[in-house]
């Protein structure tokens, strides 16, 4: 069980695992749904993340200024363990909102 619900194992690969190590990642702020790509299990989806026999492909919204190549490289080192040898291609999706000087987004409107 993951977060209460039921291991979510698709082809092999657990997509819960994908998100939570995918999320963890510094670079990264959350997962999206980008054209509604995600993972369909009973109940509920897994947004962002898409397995098949030969790749898992991750769909993420980046933290503000991070480095597109680090944030591939951040993506994969944690998702490889868990994804049985696969091809993991990753998505940069949308970026997060830029800081303000204190650090909290800024206003808008």
């Amino acid at each position: 069980m993951a977060s209460g619900q039921p291991v979510a194992v698709v082809e092999g690969v657990d997509v819960d695992a994908v998100a939570a190590a995918v999320c963890a990642c510094p670079a990264v702020v959350g997962l999206v749904a980008l054209d509604g790509r995600g993972t369909y299990l009973p109940g509920r989806r897994v947004d962002g993340v898409v397995v098949d026999a030969d790749a898992v492909v991750v769909q993420v919204r980046a933290r503000w200024g991070a480095h597109v190549p680090e944030l591939a490289a951040q993506v994969r080192a944690a998702v490889a363990p868990l994804v049985a040898g696969r091809q993991i291609d990753v998505v940069l999706a949308d970026v997060g909102d830029p800081p303000d000087g204190d650090g909290q987004r800024p206003d808008v409107g």
